[in-house]
């Protein structure tokens, strides 16, 4: 129906292919995928001769009462008729008209405009279409899910850029340019509108060259039925062989499933897994199906101790790659509100609560499920996980003591650190030491790694040197050293270091700085900077690792935390010395 004969094996019998023997086993969804619109030529060279092929295919919609009327229409040399426009215009009994090319009669019953055909642009699926399922085009003619990425309506772009440019098409082998529509949201929309899709579909067949014996028959037209639509075979003209007419109908039901269906199946088939080995899905989630045999209480009330608290709830474990999706995404977000919990937020679909445990595994409750859009399901499924770790403590402090944490993330101690001081310094000094503080600062940059790896590792550190060293307000920091200091300051973390061995002495400032060091020479390294010291080697002994370490994730917990406290250490010199000063 669709297919591009490329060698003779595609042919099999020159004749029948040219007579379209094959057509039934034509079928409108192949793939998954259904051709509104097709338009084009294909030439090929044989080992039976040389073959083409043209096609004409314009899709409609008709109510799907009055499908009968449209398939037992005689479709020859109508095929045109359904090449829809932007606008129609023209003259009625007298008088001009200019009105947007909606429809078609057809013995009676309206036909309705699925695709758009523009004279010098691309053809243009339904609006409607576009719109009931929240469509992006994400390149000319290709349109996406604005929230899942799923091709929906797929066209080749560059091929059409290139056609276009051409003046005329004669000698181009292959100038097919195809609309496709994934089927599953097809059916969706069809059963909204209560319509039928219906292919006013043309296709010739030619031979131009070859050895073969070509029998043409003697009838110039043939109808028959193919798929419960009306088609007409017909002798080509002024080429040697034929032309099929048709009205392919394709009920919503002809459709197997479609995209609610799937992600029904999704919300019912798929099982999560909990610490104590039962499953559940979405839809059992949602209505506690299962949660009595499992020893899951709602409401979570009565146990005796707290592992009989623990067990009244179904633990569930991700792998910590899970939540690179939301990181990564504009869509998307992952925040930190404590050291434990997060917050994974999709567009307006989702605001999940989950929690990180000593394995770095993300943890959520079973009941949860319910926050997590049936779209994101298959993600999640993806990522879950047999239990290894603990409970997080500040997950059993929220969900069965019922109380808040008061906790900081890695992030949010250094930007709290770098927040606190610049106020210390502030009021002591009366001028800033950072250029930027608190909500200023952006925390996606800073959070924890979705992937143990040593690049994750470096890329983050570079971020937090930004917000720890690089945000120094260099002047006003050396405004404070004394005139034989100053002038010997190489850069910002140098000024740093005089500032505290100032209000200290040489050693003391040499471990206060020793963390923000580990900061500034994994910064070193992922900008694969030339030095005769420190690096890699150097940062990983501070932080007391092993060079050949890849506990990455603990690194950068470590090396955070340890900045955050080596701040908060210069808040202390700052107030010691301001109290000193009074005395």
């Amino acid at each position: 129906m669709y297919n591009l004969v490329e060698d003779e094996d595609d042919i099999g019998d020159l004749n029948s292919w040219l007579a379209f023997e094959d057509r039934d086993r034509f079928d409108p969804i192949q793939d998954g995928w259904i051709t509104v619109n097709r338009h084009g030529h294909h030439r090929s060279e044989t080992g039976i001769g040389t073959v083409e092929q043209a096609f004409r295919i314009h899709a409609f919609l008709v109510d799907e009462d009055s499908l009968d009327t449209i398939v037992d229409t005689d479709p020859f040399g109508e095929v045109g008729t359904f090449d829809f426009n932007p606008m129609a215009y023209g003259s009625r009994r007298g008088t001009q008209y200019w009105e947007e090319d909606l429809t078609r009669s057809v013995d009676g019953v309206e036909a309705k405009r699925f695709v758009m055909d523009f004279r010098k642009d691309a053809p243009l699926i339904d609006t409607g279409f576009i719109e009931y399922h929240d469509l992006i085009e994400k390149e000319k003619r290709n349109f996406e899910t604005y929230d899942t990425d799923e091709t929906v309506v797929r066209f080749p772009a560059e091929k059409w850029e290139y056609l276009s440019s051409q003046s005329i098409h004669l000698g181009l082998a292959n100038t097919i340019r195809s609309l496709e529509v994934k089927a599953e949201f097809l059916k969706d929309y069809l059963k909204q509108r209560g319509c039928a899709l219906v292919l006013a579909y043309f296709q010739s067949r030619d031979v131009r060259k070859t050895q073969e014996d070509i029998s043409l028959p003697d009838d110039d037209r043939e109808e028959f039925t193919v798929r419960g639509g009306k088609a007409v075979r017909g002798v080509r003209r002024n080429q040697v062989g034929y032309e099929l007419h048709w009205f392919c109908p394709i009920k919503a039901d002809d459709i197997p499933y479609g995209r609610e269906e799937r992600l029904q199946e999704d919300r019912e088939n798929l099982k999560f897994e909990t610490k104590q080995g039962y499953r559940f899905s979405k839809e059992e989630a949602v209505n506690e199906e299962g949660f009595e045999d499992a020893g899951y209480r709602r409401p979570a009330t009565g146990a005796e101790d707290l592992e009989e608290a623990i067990s009244f709830f179904g633990w569930t474990y991700f792998e910590p790659e899970v939540l690179e999706k939301y990181k990564n995404d504009s869509r998307g977000s992952v925040s930190e509100w404590s050291r434990q919990g997060l917050q994974v937020n999709w567009l307006d679909k989702m605001k999940l609560r989950a929690y990180r445990n000593d394995e770095d595994l993300v943890l959520i409750i079973i009941d949860d499920l319910i926050d997590i859009p049936d779209e994101e399901l298959s993600h999640w499924y993806h990522y879950n996980t047999s239990p290894a770790g603990n409970i997080p403590g500040e997950m059993i402090t929220n969900y069965i003591e019922a109380d808040w944490v008061d906790s900081e993330s890695p992030s949010d101690a250094v930007i709290n650190a770098v927040t606190e001081l610049n106020e210390a310094f502030k009021e002591k000094y009366d001028v800033r030491l950072y250029r930027e503080v608190g909500d200023e600062i952006n925390t996606d940059r800073m959070l924890s790694l979705p992937r143990n790896e040593r690049h994750e590792l470096l890329t983050v550190m570079s971020e937090a040197h930004q917000v720890i060293v690089e945000n120094l307000d260099r002047g006003n920091l050396e405004s404070e050293l004394p005139d034989e200091v100053s002038g010997d300051v190489e850069g910002k973390k140098s000024a740093l270091f005089e500032f505290v061995r100032e209000l200290s002495d040489i050693e003391t400032a040499a471990d206060i700085l020793d963390p923000i060091n580990a900061v500034h020479d994994f910064r070193k390294e992922n900008s694969h900077m030339t030095v005769s010291s420190g690096g890699w080697p150097r940062a990983v002994d501070v932080l007391g690792y092993e060079e050949d370490s890849e506990a990455y994730r603990d690194m950068y917990r470590d090396a955070m935390r340890g900045s955050a406290t080596s701040l908060r250490e210069i808040i202390s010199l700052i107030e010691e010395d301001s109290e000193d000063q009074v005395e």
